[in-house]
């Protein structure tokens, strides 16, 4: 006869039986496994592999903190206008690139005021094509704005010495809009005095005309 408790004999009984239990399903599994084709047990793993993508793309990442105007930090500064000031500052490490020439004369009128001088004076050194070229663009500005200028004064003149009276006509009324529409159309590319005094400086550095600037 055992010496093994009843109790403790039917505790290792189902112990047992769930380990039997265990290893026929693990030998099943295995049975399964054997008579699934390569072909079957790929598929099953890419759809394994797809789910567990969908999940992770499901996560939405993180909304940025929009920072408040006075602390954001300030924009990066663009590379052609490191390239301007190292060409002032530092010539020896200064390298020609055409591609970062390209972009100021496109944008002469762009450059901020703090780079002016740097601009002046690359654009002093201009030889070749990129130098006959923008002599006549520089005095084009220039001549320009001293049009946009002498028109302005001979419109101020006609207000001063026209007559204004209450009465407005229908005729006078449909004047002023037309004028008032062609005005609009000409700032769309106006010339401003800053941008003409710019070029007349460059231009000064390139030439030895010294062309009149108006209302300077």
């Amino acid at each position: 006869m055992s010496s093994v408790p009843a109790w403790k004999r039917a505790g290792l009984s189902v112990k047992a039986q769930q380990q039997q239990e265990d290893e026929d399903s693990l030998t099943t599994k295995r049975i399964e496994n054997a008579d699934l084709t390569v072909k079957e047990i790929k598929k099953i793993s890419n759809k394994r592999k797809l789910q567990d993508d969908t999940k992770h793309k499901s996560k939405k990442p993180p909304k940025r903190i929009k920072l408040p105007k006075n602390e954001r930090p300030p924009p990066p500064v663009k590379d052609q206008l490191t390239y301007l000031k190292q060409f002032v500052d530092d010539k020896e490490n200064w390298k020609f690139n055409k591609l970062k020439q390209n972009w100021i004369l496109k944008n002469i009128k762009n450059i901020p005021k703090e780079y002016e001088e740097a601009l002046i004076l690359y654009l002093g050194t201009l030889q070749g094509g990129s130098r006959d070229r923008i002599i006549p663009e520089l005095k084009e500005v220039i001549s320009k704005w001293n049009t946009q200028y002498e028109e302005a004064e001979r419109k101020i003149e006609e207000k001063l010495t026209k007559k204004v009276e209450n009465e407005i006509d229908k005729d006078s009324k449909t004047s002023n809009d037309a004028e008032n529409k062609e005005q609009k159309e000409e700032e769309k590319d106006a010339v401003d005095l800053e941008y003409a005094l710019r070029c007349r400086a460059i231009l000064s550095k390139l030439t030895d005309e010294d062309i009149e600037v108006k209302g300077q």
